[in-house]
């Protein structure tokens, strides 16, 4: 799963702070302004470019994330994403975008993301394990009707290995279906089937259509929902309840999307080709806190 802290990255994570920024919205109709970091795009045939034409927009203009096709096969992971991310950290309130993200064939891998980072390498609450705070939003192109959400506290990659803490729920909005950490799991990337969510939508395309997603971090609360576009307004996917670094994370951080190749699929950790021709992660508009 994709968690940035997990290799080294070429995020380019320049003046990170603990500090919140103020509100940022943005319906990418221009240029990219000075609220967003130098776009990173680390492979030929990568680009992010604000104002790509597109009729499903609503007013006509969108960002445009791309991913190169038929990447070689050592390329694969955050570290190689094409990305974008906000110039200054943002705090607790609500992350809201509308989004249509990057479709592949299902034997590939493809990760589309908008969620927060920040990691500095330090314990801040001084429980022996490096403070990872990172609140994920993530669409596998193989899964085409699942959202990965994903709240983490800590991760730690060393000589004595991997050790981490994060809490996820896996929602396939076509079936209702849910899974989630066990009890007891949040070091492991284990999910079980819990009790479905209790609606669905048949007709879910993320990789089609446009559609509206948010999570509000709030000091000991995350929500996230979407608008499926059927009248009914944002409707809720999981709210995790805890206490503050041990559950949800408390530091200010910058905001990203970002379009990379996942070399194994998660859900039957076998291998994924890299997507065999340019793929591309859309957003039409953004409000941050």
């Amino acid at each position: 799963m994709n968690s940035l802290g997990r290799i080294a990255t070429a995020v380019c994570l320049v003046a990170l702070s603990a500090r919140a920024a103020s509100a940022l919205e943005d319906d990418f109709g221009a240029a990219l302004s000075a609220s967003w970091a130098e776009p990173n795009t680390p492979q030929a045939g990568s680009s992010v470019a604000s104002a790509s034409a597109d009729a499903a927009g609503v007013d006509g203009a969108v960002l445009k994330l791309v991913y190169p096709g038929r990447t070689s096969s050592s390329i694969s992971g955050p570290g190689w994403a094409t990305q974008l991310q906000s110039a200054a950290s943002q705090a607790f309130g609500v992350y809201q975008a509308r989004m249509r993200v990057a479709g592949a064939g299902k034997s590939q891998g493809v990760v589309s993301a908008f969620f927060t980072y920040f990691n500095d390498g330090i314990d801040h609450d001084g429980d022996g394990i490096v403070d990872n705070n990172e609140i994920d939003l993530e669409f596998l192109a193989a899964e085409r009707s699942a959202i990965y959400l994903s709240v983490w506290t800590e991760y730690q990659d060393d000589a004595n290995g991997e050790v981490f803490r994060k809490t996820t729920r896996k929602v396939d909005l076509k079936t209702g279906r849910v899974w989630q950490t066990p009890a007891g799991g949040e070091g492991t990337y284990d999910l079980e089937e819990i009790a479905p969510l209790g609606w669905k939508m048949r007709r879910f395309d993320p990789r089609q259509f446009y559609y509206s997603y948010r999570f509000d971090w709030q000091p000991t609360q995350v929500t996230f929902s979407v608008d499926v576009q059927d009248g009914l307004g944002f409707r809720t996917l999981w709210t995790l309840d805890g206490a503050p670094d041990d559950v949800i994370p408390s530091h200010a951080a910058p905001a990203f999307f970002n379009l990379w190749h996942n070399a194994y699929h998660w859900n039957r950790d076998k291998a994924a080709r890299s997507p065999a021709r340019p793929v591309n992660f859309s957003i039409d508009r953004v409000t941050l806190p």
